[in-house]
C-alpha cells in the first residue's frame, strides 16, 4: 500500500554555533522543502539539508562549495594540487567542493586569504619544503635547553 506524500515549504530555525562550537550564537529562520507523509510527519528533503548547511556556512563565514570551486579554477589548480597545498589531501578538498563536508574554520582562514590575495600560492608551496634538512645535516647539533625555577641572578647553563 502506497501512502500519499506532499512536498511543502515550511519555516525552519537554523542554529548558528559560536566559534567555539559549544553554544548557539544566533538563530536564523529559513524556508525549506519538506515531505509530509500520510501521518503528518515532516521529512527533510536533500534540498532542505543543503539549504540548512549553506545557511550555517554563510553565517559562520565558511566558503561555500561554488566559491571553493571558483577559487581553485582562478588559481589554475586541480583539487589534488590545492589539497596538497593546504596539506589536507585531495579527498578533503573534493568533499568541500562537492558540499559533502565543510573546511574547518582554520583552513577557511587560509582559503579566504588565498581568495583575497593576502596569501600567495608560491608562499604556501615554499612551506611544503623544509628550509634545512635538520635530520640529515652534519652541521646541526642538538640544542639542550634547561628550565628551572631559578631567578634571573642565577647562572645560565652552558651549552655542551
Amino acid at each position: 500500500m502506497k501512502t500519499a506524500q506532499t512536498t511543502e515549504m515550511v519555516d525552519f530555525e537554523v542554529l548558528i554555533p559560536t566559534v567555539e562550537g559549544n553554544e548557539i550564537a544566533d538563530r536564523i529562520t529559513i524556508k525549506i522543502p519538506v515531505i509530509r507523509d500520510a501521518t503528518g510527519e515532516e521529512i527533510l528533503t536533500p534540498e532542505a539539508h543543503e539549504l540548512i548547511e549553506q545557511t550555517q556556512a554563510r553565517y559562520t563565514g565558511l566558503m561555500l562549495p561554488d566559491q571553493l570551486r571558483a577559487l581553485r579554477n582562478r588559481l589554475g589548480l586541480t583539487q589534488r594540487n590545492l589539497g596538497e597545498l593546504l596539506q589536507v589531501g585531495e579527498k578533503s578538498y573534493t568533499r568541500w567542493e562537492s558540499g559533502r563536508a565543510r573546511p574547518s574554520r582554520s583552513i577557511n582562514v587560509l582559503l579566504c586569504a588565498l581568495r583575497d590575495g593576502r596569501l600567495s600560492v608560491s608562499y604556501l608551496q615554499g612551506l611544503q619544503k623544509p628550509i634545512v634538512d635538520w635530520w640529515n645535516s652534519a652541521h646541526q647539533q642538538p640544542v639542550v635547553v634547561g628550565f628551572s625555577n631559578r631567578n634571573d641572578s642565577d647562572e645560565m647553563p652552558q651549552a655542551a
